[in-house]
Order: structure tokens, then sequence, then C-alpha cells
């Protein structure tokens, strides 16, 4: 992984733990923030909207993939926001998932 991709997933965390996690939307009215509302934080998108040039473009596809493929493969999940708001899901998990993408 690139190093600017490395920096967006370590915003990515630092986002998520300065704000709050939430499950079920991108962002609640207080400022928490879901795994890929996180992500498209650290990225500069300001708005909820899709916006699939944010996973097309390099560095954030990058990082985006890498997210994508650490879910796949240490959760058997096929995408972030499914396993983000996985009813069993907690925010360690989320942040040890990041930790592992980074490291990555």
């Amino acid at each position: 992984m690139n190093p600017e991709a490395r920096k967006i997933l370590e915003d990515t965390y630092d986002i998520l733990e300065a704000r709050g996690w939430c499950q079920g939307t991108m962002q609640q009215p207080d400022g928490k923030v879901c795994l890929e509302g996180a992500f498209r934080a650290a990225c500069g998108y300001k708005d909820t909207e899709e916006d699939y040039a944010l996973y097309a473009s390099t560095p954030s596809g990058d990082a985006w993939e890498t997210l994508c493929r650490t879910v796949e493969q240490e959760c058997r999940f096929a995408a972030p926001w499914a396993w983000n708001d996985d009813p069993a899901r907690t925010v360690e998990d989320v942040k040890l998932l990041l930790k592992r993408a980074i490291e990555s």
C-alpha cells in the first residue's frame, strides 16, 4: 500500500476515535460516524451522498481496496458497511480491523 493510502486509513482511525462510532448510518447528528463515514471524512468528502469517484481515485481507491480486502479476508464479509452494521459489532472490533488494514 502506498504511503498516501496508509495515511487515509490512519486518518480514518483518528476520526472514528475522535468523533465516536455508529451503525446504520454514515453519520449521526451528533457527529458519530460509521466505518465508511469515517473513511469518507478522511478523504475530505463532506456529504453523505454517494460519490463513487471517491473510491476509484488513487490513493483513496487504494485505501478503500485495502479496507475491503481486510474485511473480506479477516471477517468473511463482502463489504465494510455490512460488517460495520452487524449487530454483534463493537467499536473495538472496528478499531482493530482498521489497525490490521493499516499494517497490511
